[in-house]
């Protein structure tokens, strides 16, 4: 039977291969959306992840916004214990995140002040790697220096401490590597704490956001300036495998569940907006997936009609020496199959090499200037294959070649020889 199906299949050999491309293009263009989704939606998880949010954060439990905080954690070594002992985090350090006012002589402009501790937050960001001109920071630029808490007095320039910021900003403030620039914020006291900073790196992520309105400095000195000793109001932890953010953030809530002023929050919780992206993004792909795989079934159902109306005679001279319907009716399922086996194969064959063709040369999307203003994201995308996916889709189609078949096999298993025979 399998060999009689091959042949009929191959009967109008035209109809067949147009049958055949249409399924395989159409699988070819399923995985190369599924392709870029799945990349897209990768790449703004890395990108936000590794630029600022890290895959988790132990922020105060009073805190709702979460990408703001704005209470400090009493005891961060109760903490930095738990995670130390974790095995799925790769790094994690302190921060204080609080806005402040950026002063040269030139003029003074709000901006994010990230206090950070160095040395960890090169294992835990890439903000490290965007770095034009100077260093992430000097050797010795995390000492401590002096700090004015008096309003209205100038803060002394002496043992100035380093800030690394973007190019737009210095821009801005007309400041170039190696000079001062006074930093203000306020401090837990109430006070405005101000400090003199000196330029030790300029870097450019290509986000507006990010080089325009984010400064770094290191952790001891803005614990100082706001006067904070030992506190910070968040820390970051990067994992060695970020799907398992959900995991690992379960587990680290039983840790601390004694600590009953902290709370663990994982990318999906403080970037919820990307989670939103992705819900859409997948929505999407479902109602393309939906139409192609409808065009599929009505491709799969024409070729089977006209390959059943040319051969009514054929089936009834086989019902007349002993076919069952049940027979006729399988043979035709079996052209079915045929058909979407080969379709599939050529459509994996196709969307693999288009999919290796961009992965290696890229391609160029006009959507990363515009996410590039809230985050470094790069123009050109370099496609990542998703095999669970695709070859999901290739069953599907194979499946959805299978179900159209129903009605024509169903139809030639119904046919009377006597009728069949009289057929012109």
């Amino acid at each position: 039977m399998l060999r009689l199906a091959w042949r009929n299949v191959w009967r109008n050999r035209r109809r067949s291969l147009i049958t055949v491309s249409s399924l395989g293009f159409g699988l070819a263009a399923i995985m190369f959306g599924q392709s870029l989704i799945k990349t897209l939606q990768a790449q703004l998880v890395e990108k936000a992840t590794g630029s600022i949010t890290g895959h988790l954060q132990v922020q105060h439990r009073s805190i709702k916004d979460y990408k703001f905080p704005d209470r400090y954690l009493e005891r961060p070594e109760r903490v930095e214990a738990a995670l130390r002992g974790h095995p799925g985090i790769a790094a994690y350090g302190k921060r204080i995140h609080v806005t402040g006012l950026v002063s040269t002589p030139v003029g003074s402009v709000g901006a994010l002040v990230c206090a950070v501790e160095p040395d960890k937050e090169r294992r835990i960001t890439t903000m490290a790697g965007h770095i034009t001109r100077g260093s992430y920071f000097e050797e010795g630029a995390c000492r401590k220096g002096g700090r004015s808490s008096e309003r209205g007095r100038s803060p002394s320039t002496e043992g100035a401490r380093g800030i690394v910021m973007g190019e737009k900003l210095a821009q801005r403030l007309d400041l170039r590597v190696g000079e001062k620039a006074v930093v203000m914020a306020q401090a837990s006291d109430g006070s405005m704490g101000a400090g003199a900073f000196k330029l030790v790196g300029l870097y450019r992520t290509g986000s507006t956001a990010f080089d325009s309105q984010l400064v770094y400095i290191p952790l001891a000195a803005a614990q100082e300036l706001l006067a904070v000793e030992g506190k910070v109001n968040h820390i970051v932890a990067k994992l060695r495998d970020v799907r398992e953010a959900d995991r690992v953030k379960r587990e680290l809530a039983e840790n601390l569940g004694a600590e009953r002023d902290l709370q663990v929050l994982s990318w999906k919780d403080i970037d919820h907006e990307i989670v939103g992206i992705q819900r859409y993004q997948d929505g999407l792909l479902t109602v393309v997936l939906a139409v192609v795989f409808l065009i599929v079934a009505l491709g799969i159902l024409n070729t089977l009609l006209m390959s059943l109306f040319e051969r009514v005679r054929e089936f009834g001279v086989l019902m007349a020496v002993g076919a069952r319907p049940a027979w006729v009716m399988k043979l035709v399922l079996i052209e079915a199959a045929c058909l979407g086996f080969i379709g599939s194969a050529l459509g994996l064959g196709v969307g693999s090499a288009i999919i290796a063709y961009y992965g290696r040369w890229g391609l160029a999307l006009p959507l990363g200037d515009a996410i590039s203003y809230f985050m470094p994201f790069p123009s050109v995308v370099f496609l990542r294959p998703a095999w669970a996916s695709h070859l999901g889709a290739g069953l599907c189609v194979m499946a959805v070649s299978f179900l159209a078949a129903l009605a024509p096999a169903l139809r030639a298993g119904r046919l009377r020889p006597a009728e069949a025979l009289r057929h012109v």
